[in-house]
């Protein structure tokens, strides 16, 4: 990443975090109770069915029922606009909120997200950017600030609160800089709970208005160059990095869509795991049990390789809202490692595990069937 001046936007950014973390370690961490970070990343296991969460509170803290089921994943994409009304910056809330899973399974993988466009207000490295404006967001023809739509997110209940942000300029190599420590800060300062970060809208380009295309190419190659040395970063300080293939590749892909297209979802899966390349393969959003859950895991378990998770589903929850913690039972049945690559005949690839499971799925017709040959354990 280099060396940051000190007085530069990057170096307050990297005091600021290790402020926060090194005051509240004094308050929370002692020689018995130090955060222990994952020497191997993630935290895999073919015991089970591998499973993430993907989501955030928005109305406030996840309450016991929620810490519960979101601690028994085998990894935890910590989402943004967590308790969103409430004070203080998300990488703090986050951070405590990580803290407290670490406590309750210090064999999880946790990772923070942030964005690659987004500048989101309720984040730290919001102030930085505002107080550098307009200089540090995008600007139209005119020189004004753009705005970009921001999705609440399809299924989540409730969505998230943002409407439209600013977008980090990343043609300025300081924002650049300031946007990798970020990750950098959220997993590797004193206190920090976090494993690895994931990067939303890794390839994507934001929704603007009255920018040149000669303007809005130097920001995808400021883009590129952001994620490029975000990667480095994170090869180098031991950072689970979770993304989207681009000009350059990160440790895994996210496919929040893989339960909506089940038949091109899992060709993809098939090629992410011979290139042994991780994965996040996200439910559809109000999946029910029965046949919809059973179609979208089987089509998981015919391709999941080393580090392939299935899960998540609505990315937000709330007292009211729980799809985005649901421990599902299928998530508890023995399933071991696969004693093979799947094997196709026809339209029908077939797969058998350890623990005596047997897996089909039909492309033609985007149909599972999962014999599990044991209840579920206690």
């Amino acid at each position: 990443m280099g060396s940051l001046a000190s007085g530069t936007p990057a170096a307050k950014l990297l005091l600021a975090c290790s402020l926060f973390v090194s005051v509240r370690a004094k308050h929370e961490m002692t020689a018995s109770n130090t955060i222990r970070k994952l020497s191997t990343l993630p935290s895999f296991s073919w015991e089970t069915v591998p499973v993430f969460a993907e989501t955030s509170n928005v109305t406030g803290p996840f309450d016991e029922d929620a810490m519960n089921a979101l601690s028994k994943f085998q990894l935890f994409v910590a989402e943004k606009a967590y308790m969103f009304d409430y004070p203080g910056f998300a990488e703090d809330k986050l951070n405590t909120l990580g803290r407290e899973l670490r406590k309750r399974n210090p064999n999880m993988t946790l990772i923070f997200y942030y964005n690659s466009n987004l500048d989101l207000s309720d984040y730290r490295l919001h102030t930085f950017m505002q107080a550098n404006a307009p200089n540090f967001w995008l600007c139209d023809s005119d020189g004004v600030p753009v705005w970009t739509p921001v999705d609440g997110g399809a299924g989540s209940v409730p969505r998230f609160p943002y409407n439209h942000t600013h977008v980090y300029n990343h043609v300025v190599a300081e924002v650049r800089k300031i946007w990798v420590a970020e990750c950098i800060n959220m997993t590797k300062l004193p206190g920090a709970a976090y494993d690895g970060c994931m990067v939303d809208r890794w390839t994507r380009s934001p929704k603007v208005a009255n920018v040149s295309a000669r303007a809005m190419a130097q920001w995808v190659q400021g883009r590129d160059q952001a994620t490029a040395a975000l990667l480095a970063a994170t090869r180098e300080n031991n950072v689970y990095l979770i993304g989207e293939n681009g000009k350059v590749s990160p440790d895994a892909i996210s496919d929040p869509g893989y339960g909506y297209h089940l038949t091109s979802s899992l060709q993809a899966q098939l090629k992410l795991a011979a290139a042994k390349q991780g994965l996040l393969a996200s439910m559809r959003p109000g999946t029910t049990e029965g046949a919809e859950l059973n179609n979208q895991l089987s089509a998981f378990l015919i391709g999941a390789g080393t580090n392939h998770f299935f899960g998540a589903g609505s990315w937000t929850c709330s007292h009211t809202s729980r799809e985005g913690v649901k421990w599902w039972p299928e998530f508890d049945r023995p399933l071991g490692p696969p004693l093979s690559d799947a094997q196709l005949t026809g339209t029908v690839y077939t797969r058998n595990f350890t623990h005596g499971v047997h897996v089909s799925f039909d492309t033609a017709t985007s149909t599972g069937a999962i014999d599990w040959n044991s209840p579920v354990s206690a």
